[in-house]
């Protein structure tokens, strides 16, 4: 039931008597308002409705609009004689307020602007309302005729809208005039940042006064829940001055516990300290918090500060959850896309798996090199993965996408004190702005931009890297996409891909080979190219290139370059996908892989090499000392598959001597090139120095292939010789 407020005298006599300075007049002829609806006094003066904004809070609203009283006439007409106030469908009035002090006679020829604000019941629309004028006699009224708001809407492009309307002088009482400002909710996110629960939410604050305006110290806000509990709210950053009709954007942040409901939270504007007894405006905030799902594609979010975003749309573009031993595995592809006509500067990322409501968040970040731009209809993905506790599922995991952005050190609050100065408070959030430091010092925010639920990832989709790669054979040819990173008479090709276990650590490795050849006639500076092996499930590996490759290629010849991925002791590596990529992290193509076996017997391919042990022997060694080793003859037959070059960084063999229980006893390397170089015919390796405790009968040597990474020595185990 609407309770019926009493009218109140809107203007008094001397309220209007001011000076001419702040009122705005506009000499306007009859047509300009053709077709407007107007309030007649005479055919020369009239009153019409302008800029009407009906906004909508969580317990109330506000009605806010421009009165033109346009005079034609050739004599001064005094606003002071005459009234406003609005009425709803069922005839209650309410007050109308000035906004501003102005003069209220408007001169010939002239047409004199004022604004007013009305507090009115959120359930009214615009329909529902007029703006009526009266004409004072004395201490009685005199009713003079009526202005549609919804005409008025119409007219001006205007919608109904959610709107907190703060009078900062009811806060201020210092303060020479009334200053409106309005404040209008962005999107929302919960989020579980540093082992706490926080709301961040994106507020717009619109000054609608005639000069600069801080908000004031003595201005608070705070979230409250369906159970009347509150949640003190910060912005993040400085807020600093809000210019005349120029709309900021800021951010709101707030701790709240894990169970709240955010279908039941508001946003309240209040007196410092009064905020269970004074609201000076509500914004319902539970249909901000927006939860995309897979596959959905949304506008990333951009304000005034970051309009160069404008046009980038941002999708979960597929997301997988599988079960294993140390926890459920989360993988997920993030696809940016510029949909915009101008260039876009791709925002630095980084993203956390949550659970809706556990104490659960796990950080992940995509260390690819990529441009710092995208073209328009130019799309670039991130990959983000991690393991949650394996009692989680899929359908209560959300993926949290954050912008790392510059950021002031502390959480502000601005506004102008009590003699009308400008005041500064800094207010501690216990970390909760998520804050680091980068190298020049600033503090730099984390801050979300989308949330993603998982429900419904997938084990292993039709949506996989691997499904979608092309059927490829080691030795052929790739077929590139169009990439200015390879230069077209740049050949490639995988021509090994071999795994090997470290039972030591608890994970295998594959190393695959790969061939480059110059098919021109100059010299060509070899590429930098990315890789990784994507699972059928969707798990991906990336590949570490070897530590040190050439630096060109020479026309007319072959390079071998080596890279190794890390996969888990689980890993069958029975079905991959191989995908290659430029420094952009543009692809380049995606194919079907296999790994090769190692034969146990026979020749072995090394490539560009095959080595074959025709015979081979080991045999005990004892020293003066008492001492004793292995000695071992090795008969082999090494062969050049291919003219291809190999210099100083190519792989290695490793021989390590392995008792039975698999401890390492000693080892040797030879190279294929240098002084330890492996050639055809018989040689001899020497093991010295084992303690006697070692000799056991079980004994054997492993040969591995070894590559030198920048995370270490990856280790491809080709053969196992037994005394």
């Amino acid at each position: 039931m609407i309770q019926q407020r009493k009218m109140k005298r809107l203007l008094s006599r001397s309220a209007l008597l001011l000076t001419a300075a702040s009122f705005l007049t506009l000499p306007l002829a009859t047509s300009a308002f053709a077709g407007k609806e107007g309030v007649f006094l005479s055919d020369s003066v009239y009153f019409t409705l302008d800029k009407v904004s009906l906004s909508v809070g969580a317990e109330d609203g506000s009605l806010r609009f421009s009165l033109g009283l346009n005079n034609h006439s050739d004599a001064i007409v005094d606003f002071n004689n005459y009234g406003v106030k609005v009425i709803d469908a069922n005839g209650i009035t309410y007050t109308a307020k000035l906004n501003e002090k102005v003069v209220a006679r408007v001169k010939a020829g002239e047409t004199g602007t004022f604004k007013f604000t009305s507090e009115i019941p959120n359930n009214l629309t615009p329909s529902d309302l007029k703006v009526d004028i009266f004409r004072w006699n004395n201490n009685t009224t005199s009713e003079i005729g009526a202005l549609s708001v919804e005409s008025a809407m119409v007219d001006g492009g205007q919608t109904l809208e959610q709107q907190a309307v703060i009078n900062l002088k009811e806060i201020d009482t210092t303060l020479a005039e009334e200053v409106i400002v309005t404040a209008k909710l962005g999107k929302s996110y919960k989020v579980y940042k540093d082992g706490v629960w926080m709301v961040y939410t994106d507020l717009t604050l619109a000054n609608e006064s005639s000069s600069s305006v801080k908000l004031p110290e003595a201005l608070e806000l705070n979230f409250t829940d369906g159970k009347g509990l509150t949640y003190g709210a910060q912005f993040i950053g400085n807020v600093g001055s809000l210019l005349p009709e120029e709309p900021v954007t800021v951010k709101l942040q707030a701790a709240v516990p894990a169970s709240i409901d955010t279908n039941k939270l508001s946003l309240v504007f209040s007196p410092k300290g009064k905020v269970k007894t004074t609201v000076l405006g509500t914004l319902n905030a539970a249909k901000t918090f927006a939860v995309g799902k897979i596959g959905d594609k949304v506008a990333y979010p951009y304000t005034e500060s970051n309009d160069d975003l404008k046009g980038l749309v941002i999708s979960t573009s597929w997301a997988t959850a599988v079960q294993q031993s140390d926890g459920l595995h989360v993988q997920a592809n993030v696809t940016l896309t510029n949909e915009g006509e101008g260039i876009i500067t791709i925002p630095n990322l980084t993203a956390e798996f949550q659970a809706n409501r556990g104490n659960v968040g796990v950080t992940s970040s995509d260390n690819a090199v990529r441009t710092s731009y995208l073209s328009p209809n130019e799309s670039t993905t991130f990959r983000f993965q991690g393991v949650v506790p394996a009692a989680l599922s899929a359908e209560v995991l959300q993926l949290v996408l954050l912008e790392k952005q510059a950021a002031a050190a502390t959480t502000t609050q601005t506004g102008i004190g009590s003699n009308g100065n400008t005041g500064n408070t800094e207010n501690n959030t216990n970390n909760n702005t998520n804050n680091n430091t980068n190298n020049n010092g600033k503090q730099v925010a984390s801050l979300p931009v989308a949330v993603t639920t998982l429900a419904g990832a997938g084990a292993a989709s039709e949506g996989t890297t691997y499904a979608a790669a092309q059927d490829y054979k080691i030795g052929e040819s790739f077929k590139f996409t169009s990439s200015n990173a390879i230069d077209s008479n740049v050949d490639m090709s995988l021509v090994e891909l071999g795994l090997s276990v470290n039972s030591d650590f608890g994970y295998k490795t594959v190393v695959g080979k790969y061939k480059l050849t110059n098919k021109g006639t100059s010299t060509l500076t070899l590429p930098d190219i990315q890789t990784d092996l994507t699972n059928e499930d969707g798990y991906t590996y990336t590949g570490v290139r070897q530590t040190n490759v050439a630096k060109s290629i020479a026309p007319n010849t072959s390079y071998v370059m080596s890279y190794s991925y890390m996969v888990p002791d689980s890993e069958d590596a029975d079905k991959l996908a191989l995908n290659l990529y430029d420094t952009s992290r543009l692809a380049l193509g995606s194919y079907k892989a296999e790994v090769q076996p190692v034969p146990s017997t026979g020749p072995i391919s090394v490539y560009p090499f095959t080595i074959d042990f025709d015979d081979y022997s080991i045999s005990t060694t004892y020293s003066k000392d008492g001492g004793y080793g292995y000695r071992m003859r090795l008969d082999l037959d090494v062969q050049r598959q291919a003219q291809v070059i190999t210099d100083a960084n190519f792989s290695s063999l490793l021989f390590e001597v392995v008792d039975m229980e698999g401890r390492l006893l000693s080892s040797k390397t030879m190279t294929f090139t240098g002084q330890q170089k492996i050639m055809s015919g018989i040689q001899f390796l020497e093991f010295p120095n084992l303690r006697s405790e070692q000799d056991t009968s079980g004994s054997f040597i492993n040969i591995y292939e070894v590559v030198s990474t920048p995370n270490g020595e990856a280790k491809r185990l080709i053969r196992s010789i037994k005394p």
